[in-house]
């Protein structure tokens, strides 16, 4: 018999840990705060171990609670992929893809009605991943943020990671900002999963050692920090696009070729066994003409 720690505690926490709040995981799973906050004092009992820094009224996770969440997390991932798999409605056909999120939102979103008007009688369902995961059978494609497409499979290039500046015209309307040098003094803001970083651009500038950095998991985060104004964004111009043609966000001044390195690029991507699937190959065909067409 597994010896496993109340579920329902399980849950909380990792929503917690996940969202980073508790209001947050009481939104989600449809609960009082008081509950989520009980749950989280049950498991941290059970395992006689502190899960979360408790300061200011908010939740740090500890190292014990960083180890605990990065090995269940996983598990919760699979057992929500197995409840899909026999859920799910036979009658109706489904296409998974999975993609970086920010992607999903700024630019696969704006367009893909245009696609499931083309497909009346498809469901679509989006997953968050940034590669495709082999191991998940119920994924379709994928739309990958990578170097090199992979071996052995289907793939073909989408979209170049066209690293651009961007900020706020507010922000633009107090600082002059036309070139490299012009941003010192000024806050950075980055995304942790870029490869292509401020730190990486900026490193040979003595100024750069002294500037503050905000650094945020997602590209949506970082874009909607430089629309605030809270400082300049380094970032993709294809899932900045919707900011810029709606003038949230400017490009002040364009990188100096040279000075940014070899960057991944999107792939469409699918197994073999899936890439002749009509409902594999009409996205695969449609979603490459909406990347030609820009």
């Amino acid at each position: 018999m597994r010896k496993l720690p109340p579920l329902t505690a399980v849950l909380a926490f990792e929503a917690v840990a996940r969202l980073g709040s508790v209001r947050a995981a009481a939104d989600e799973l449809n609960v009082t705060q008081s509950s989520i906050s009980h749950q989280i004092a049950k498991i941290e009992d059970h395992f006689q171990v502190k899960l979360f820094h408790r300061r200011s009224k908010r939740l740090f996770l500890t190292t014990g609670g960083q180890d605990y969440f990065k090995m269940i997390e996983p598990a919760l991932d699979s057992i929500a992929n197995a409840t899909y798999s026999v859920a799910k409605d036979a009658k109706r056909e489904t296409l998974t893809v999975s993609a970086p999120p920010s992607f999903i939102v700024t630019w696969l979103l704006p367009r893909i009605d245009r696609f499931l008007k083309t497909h009346p009688d498809l469901n679509l369902r989006l997953i968050d991943k940034m590669i495709l995961d082999l191991e998940d059978k119920s994924i379709d494609c994928a739309i990958e943020y990578r170097f090199e497409a992979l071996k052995d499979v289907q793939s073909a290039r989408l979209l170049p990671d066209e690293v651009v500046v961007l900020a706020a015209p507010d922000l633009l309307r107090r600082h002059t900002i036309v070139s490299v040098d012009s941003l010192a003094g000024i806050p950075l803001i980055e995304t942790e999963r870029r490869l292509v970083s401020w730190n990486v651009i900026l490193q040979s500038y003595p100024w750069f050692k002294r500037q503050k950095i905000l650094t945020f998991s997602y590209s949506l985060h970082a874009l909607k920090a430089a629309e605030l104004g809270l400082g300049v964004a380094l970032g993709n111009r294809h899932n900045a696009k919707w900011y810029i043609d709606e003038n949230l966000l400017c490009v002040p001044f364009e990188l100096e070729e040279g000075i940014v390195p070899p960057t991944p690029r999107y792939f469409i991507t699918s197994m073999m066994q899936k890439a002749s699937i009509p409902k594999v190959a009409d996205f695969t065909d449609w979603i490459r003409s909406e990347a030609d067409a820009k």
